[in-house]
Parts: structure tokens; C-alpha cells; sequence
């Protein structure tokens, strides 16, 4: 498929790239900044407690991340899969949809924490285990994180995304490093750091719900129906989410289960060290995050409708996008991982390998675009759970045989290796199931030149003045020149007119 070029036919396209650009360029802002507060917090984490303590936290925020994603049963992609259909097609069942949606994501993960707080105390408190206790302290605040998520993906469904970065990309993240530096100061240590991390959640549900009322009760939406969903909607939102609860465990899996490898056969100051480092590239996605928030709902729309050259459109134009904005800072931290694990303090050297290894693979994840949430607002969840599986049995089974034989460096290839498996079956499943064709070539290209112009005058840098602070922010500025250089002279096939239109129809409907 080649490179589109605005037209009179090409208007309704224009207009799909118009709202992810206006919506997208939001949504940057706030993935920008909950990321600049998960780097502070890691700083600080690292810098206060150390590779021990740091290695006790991270386990914990793993086991979190992916008894959430459990938990939730996948209900924050289902209320954005579902509520931009049901607007359209059945806007009575639109209250009842939230209800079934919401009560789930609350009512699931309060059973889970009983449960397990019965097995913490019946079995596993007598072990005298930092990383159980941390574990257990955090994970009280499971229902509540539960709730905040769903609820925000449900403002999202309705067409905004303020909420959502007000609240979970500005707020909550906000609330973390500042949660770290009072327990620290008062004297807490890895126990209150988890319990403080994980609670942050409590207020962000609480806000999260209080928005999503106000905007179910709009005039607008007051004749949208009652609150009690019936059983074929329960099953609709169970149907769907049954999968998709599969597939957002395994991928938080996919993304956790190598510190939690590391810490369990090379102990708690490798988990530190390799989460740390794992941590720092997680920056990376920030792009890709901004533009799936915005472009998911218009996926589900424009499918349901069959308007799937738009689709494809929206998809190559967005991915090109993410590669532009998010490929610069995995080349960045690729070429100076040195400087920037000595930000760490002593004892984190060890991690300069395995944040090449990490970044350069997440080079490819970025290439992927939004395929998996193009996969998912497709209605294929089953096909997504199917792909995570695969990759998790490849990803712990390698890591098994990998980890103590070639330590975190061999988790890192592992990772790598795991996410590319993962993002090929999407794209093939994309291309032959669904039937949308991006432009592979026009990707590639982008991702060439990118890498051309950032890791090159980077390398260059490095060869001729070595590492430092002084010489990153050389890079960073060589670096940024030459890729404005390229979006200046490229800026038509890259479809960049329509970034730049953010600001002129910052008014226009969406």
C-alpha cells in the first residue's frame, strides 16, 4: 500500500488522522509525563534503598502489575471495545454496560485479595520473606486500581481523554516519587514503599468514578437506558473479556516475569538491578501509548463500519508516528546506557547490556505500530489470549535455562526475542484474519531513517568525546537536529501536516 496523499477522496481519512493527531497530542503529554515520574521514581528508588531494596519493590510492583491484569478481567479494553458500539448502535444499554463493567472490576479483585490474604496468613507469613510481605501489603490496593482503570478506559470510550491524563497518566504517577521521598523520610523502607506505591491507586479510583458518573449523567446521556445489565450483555462483556483477561495477564507477564525470574534464581540485588534497568526503557512506549489511547475506540468504530482502507491508513500513518517519537529515546538510551545507570549509583553497572539488549528489541515493538490493540478492537481477544500464551511458554521456559547460565544479560534476550514473536503472530493474524494491509515498506523506511539519523550522530559522539552527561546532551541536540532535518524534508509522506494541524482545529468536533 503506498504512502496516502490528501485529496477530495482521501477527506474522511484526513479527518481519522485529524482527531488521533488532536487526541493523540494530549494524550503525549500525559504518557510523557507519568513516564518522567516512573523514571523519578526508579531514580529515587535506586538511589535511596539500593539494589536489595530496589530488587524487594520491583518483585512487588511485578506481582501487582500482573495480578491487575488479572484482575480487571480485561475489562478496561472491553468498555472500549464495546460503549463506542453500543452509542452507536444501542445507546439504551449504554448505563447498564458501565455497571456490568465497573461492578466486575471491583468485585473480582476484592474476592482475589481475600483469598489471598487467607493464604498469606494460613501458610506464607511464618517464611519471614521481605518480598512475600511487600507483596501482600500491596496488593490490598488491588480492587481499587482495578476500579480507577476501568473507569478511566470507560471516559476514553465516550470520546475524551482528559480524564484518563488528568488522572492516570498526571496524578497517580505524580503521587508516587513524592509517596517514596515521605517514607523515606519518616524512617520506612521496600514494605512501605510497595504499600505506598500500590495506594496512590485508591485515590485515583475515587476521582476516576466521581468523572465517569458526571459524564453518564450529562443531559445528553440521561436517556440512556437503566443500570442493571441483562444477562445477554453480561455475556457480551463476559464473552469478550473472557480472552481478553487471558491476554492482559500474559502480556503484563511478558513484560514482569523476567525480574521475577531474576529475583528467584540470582536473588533480589539482580532483580534491582535488571528491573532498573527494564524500567528506564519502559520510557520508550510513550508514543505508542499516547496514540492507542486515542486511536483504539476509532479502530472498533471504523471496523464495525467495514471502512477498513481507513483502517489501514490510520494504522501506517500512527505507526510511523510512534517510530518518529518514541525510536529516539531506545537509540538514546542504547548508546549512553553507561551514563545513565551511573545515575543509579554504585551497583548498577551490571545493567548496561541488558538496556541495549532491551532497547534495541523495543525498536521493533515501536516498528508493530498499534497492532495489538488493532487485533483487539477487531473482536479477536481469543486470537490475542492465543499469541500471549504462546509467547509466555516461550518467554519462561527460555528464561529457565537462560537466566542461570547467562544471568540478566540472557533475560534480556530472552525479552527481546519474546516481544518480536509476539509482534510478528499480530501482524500476521492482522493481514490474513482481518484483512487490513498496512504499509510494511513505508514503516521500515521510517524506521531506517530514524535510526540513521539518532543512533549515528550518537555513535559519533561516544567514539570522539566518550561517555558523560555533557556529551548525552550533545547527542540528544546533534541528534534532534538531523531528525527535524528529515520530518522537514519528508514531512508529505510522513503525513506530519496533520500533527501540525493540531493547534489550527484544536476546535473541531470530535
Amino acid at each position: 500500500m503506498s504512502d496516502v496523499v490528501s485529496h477530495p477522496g482521501t477527506r474522511g481519512r484526513t479527518t481519522e488522522l485529524g482527531r488521533a493527531a488532536r487526541g493523540g497530542a494530549i494524550t503525549f503529554v500525559g504518557a510523557a509525563v507519568s513516564a518522567l515520574c516512573g523514571f523519578l521514581f526508579n531514580l529515587l528508588l535506586a538511589r535511596l534503598v539500593g539494589p536489595q531494596g530496589a530488587g524487594v519493590v520491583l518483585q512487588a510492583i511485578a506481582t501487582f502489575t500482573i495480578a491487575l491484569a488479572v484482575g480487571r478481567l480485561g475489562l478496561d479494553t472491553t468498555a472500549v471495545w464495546l460503549l463506542p458500539r453500543l452509542s452507536r448502535q444501542d445507546p439504551a444499554r449504554v448505563r447498564a454496560a458501565l455497571a456490568g463493567t465497573c461492578g466486575l472490576a471491583l468485585a473480582v479483585p476484592l474476592a482475589g485479595v481475600l483469598g489471598w490474604l487467607v493464604v498469606w496468613q494460613a501458610f506464607l507469613r511464618s517464611r519471614d520473606s521481605e518480598v512475600l510481605d511487600a507483596i501482600t501489603i500491596a496488593v490490598v490496593f488491588l480492587p481499587a486500581a482495578s476500579l480507577m482503570m476501568v473507569a478511566l478506559a470507560a471516559t476514553r470510550a465516550f470520546g475524551g481523554v482528559a480524564a484518563f491524563n488528568a488522572i492516570g497518566n498526571v496524578l497517580v504517577p505524580a503521587l508516587r516519587p513524592i509517596s517514596l521521598v515521605l517514607v523515606v523520610a519518616f524512617g520506612g523502607g521496600a514494605l512501605a514503599i510497595s504499600g505506598v506505591w500500590a495506594a496512590c491507586c485508591l485515590v485515583g479510583a475515587v476521582l476516576a468514578v466521581v468523572i465517569l458518573l458526571r459524564m453518564v449523567g450529562h443531559p445528553s446521556r440521561r436517556a440512556a437506558g437503566g443500570w442493571l445489565p441483562d444477562r445477554a450483555l453480561l455475556r457480551q462483556i463476559l464473552g469478550f473479556a473472557g480472552p481478553r483477561t487471558v491476554m492482559a495477564a500474559m502480556e503484563q507477564t511478558i513484560i514482569w516475569i523476567d525480574v521475577l525470574l531474576v529475583g528467584a534464581l540470582l536473588g533480589s540485588v539482580a532483580a534491582g538491578v535488571y528491573g532498573a534497568a527494564s524500567r528506564f526503557v519502559a520510557a520508550g512506549v510513550v508514543a505508542m501509548t499516547a496514540l492507542r489511547i486515542v486511536v483504539a475506540p476509532r479502530f472498533s468504530a471504523l471496523l464495525v463500519e467495514g471502512r477498513r482502507a481507513e483502517v489501514a491508513d490510520l494504522y501506517t500513518t500512527t505507526a510511523r508516528w510512534v517510530l518518529l517519537l518514541g525510536a529516539p529515546i531506545y537509540l538514546t538510551l542504547g548508546v549512553f546506557s553507561p551514563t545513565v545507570l551511573g545515575w543509579l549509583g554504585p551497583g548498577f553497572g551490571d545493567g548496561v547490556t541488558p538496556m541495549v539488549i532491551l532497547s534495541l528489541g523495543s525498536i521493533v515493538v515501536l516498528a508493530a505500530g498499534n497492532v495489538q490493540s488493532l487485533l483487539l478492537m477487531s473482536g479477536r481477544s481469543g486470537w490475542g489470549a492465543f499469541n500471549k500464551f504462546v509467547v509466555v511458554c516461550f518467554n519462561v521456559g527460555a528464561n529457565l535455562v537462560v537466566i542461570p547460565r547467562a544471568g540478566i544479560d540472557g533475560a534480556a534476550c530472552v525479552w527481546a526475542l519474546s516481544m518480536a514473536l509476539d509482534t510478528l503472530l499480530a501482524a500476521w493474524q492482522v493481514r490474513r484474519g482481518i484483512g487490513v494491509s498496512p504499509a510494511l515498506g513505508a514503516i521500515a523506511g521510517t524506521a531506517a531513517a530514524v535510526m540513521g539519523c539518532v543512533a549515528v550522530p550518537s555513535l559519533a559522539v561516544v567514539l570522539v568525546a566518550g561517555q558523560g552527561e555533557l556529551q548525552l546532551m550533545v547527542a540528544v541536540l546533534l541528534s534532534g537536529l538531523v531528525l527535524a532535518g528529515y520530518c522537514l524534508v519528508d514531512r508529505r509522506r510522513l503525513r506530519l501536516d496533520e500533527l501540525a494541524s493540531v493547534r489550527r482545529r484544536g476546535n473541531a468536533p470530535q
